[in-house]
């Protein structure tokens, strides 16, 4: 109301999966835009055929971020850690598979180590600002993070740095559920941790030989929401791009979302754009109208 808008317009509605049901299949609701895991996701899309709804998802990832040799190493560590880390990996677009060209490889760990143990990592009260990793949502996400990274080392992944809970000192957050950010080397495609959503404060490092085997095993996924390239060549970057199947990707940058720019992903990741002019046309609908303005010849 205080941003000007008609009543009715916006309405919030509080409820669980039923409530979520009932007004998907509602006659009088043309539009249904969800985000949240794939499963539910699906849920919703069948719930919304009944009526022929229209429907856009924005749902998981596992997105790749590809490292050549040609980088400098400090940006492919900032860039590495940005996707990675963001609001401690609670995003789904974050690049949680880093692929490393192979030369890059054992320089791209240890200065990413050197950053982390200088304490790049600030794990805290989130109304702190000097914070930069807060605490998960529940206990039981936390618990499903740690279970996914024991996992990994018994899959034969080296846990480099982090992976254990936090503790924090201040009793006035002592009961949240923060996680320090993991750092898995020598992971493989076969693992777990590389396949599934983790959704959590987890970067799993793999190391690659040649362009198109990263472009081949960055696209080997179900989901197909986001990528990015880290290369000083342009050419390079735009023709691995165009290989990749992820509806959102950054060169030299990662997670930048502007909201002129369309957002949304391919394969399980979702249906439909949102934000830049491409969202409208979820958002609305197209008519036809023809008007005859002479005299209409008799057709019989």
């Amino acid at each position: 109301m205080e941003a000007g808008l008609p009543p009715g317009v916006f309405n919030v509605v509080l409820g669980k999966a039923d409530v979520g049901q009932w007004l998907i299949q509602d006659p009088d609701i043309s539009k249904v835009s969800f985000t949240g895991s794939v499963p539910t996701g699906q849920a919703v899309m069948r719930a919304a055929a009944l009526n022929l709804s229209k429907v856009t998802l924005e749902l998981g990832g596992k997105s790749p971020l590809l490292i050549f040799g040609d980088t400098d190493v400090d940006t492919a560590v900032s860039v590495a850690l940005a996707a990675n880390f963001f609001t401690q990996g609670e995003v789904c677009t974050n690049a949680t598979r880093v692929f490393v060209e192979e030369k890059l490889y054992s320089s791209f760990l240890h200065r990413c180590l050197h950053r982390v143990r200088s304490g790049a990592f600030r794990v805290g009260n989130p109304f702190d600002l000097s914070t930069n990793v807060g605490a998960l949502i529940s206990r039981a996400h936390l618990e499903s993070v740690e279970r996914k990274v024991e996992s990994a080392v018994k899959d034969g992944a080296s846990l480099v740095f982090g992976g254990k809970r936090v503790v924090p000192e201040n009793p006035e957050i002592a009961g949240g559920f923060y996680f320090e950010p993991a750092i898995l080397a020598d992971c493989e495609d076969h693992m777990d941790v590389v396949k599934d959503e983790v959704f959590g404060p987890v970067m799993s490092v793999l190391k690659f030989k040649t362009e198109e085997e990263a472009i081949v095993r960055a696209n080997a996924t179900r989901f197909g929401l986001a990528a990015g390239v880290v290369t000083k060549d342009l050419r390079r970057a735009h023709r691995v791009v165009a290989g990749l199947n992820a509806g959102v990707c950054w060169i030299n940058t990662y997670g930048v979302t502007p909201v002129q720019i369309p957002f949304g992903g391919f394969k399980s990741s979702g249906l439909g754009k949102e934000n830049g002019r491409e969202a409208l046309d979820d958002y609305t609908r197209l008519k036809s109208v023809f008007v005859e303005m002479h005299d209409t010849e008799p057709s019989f």
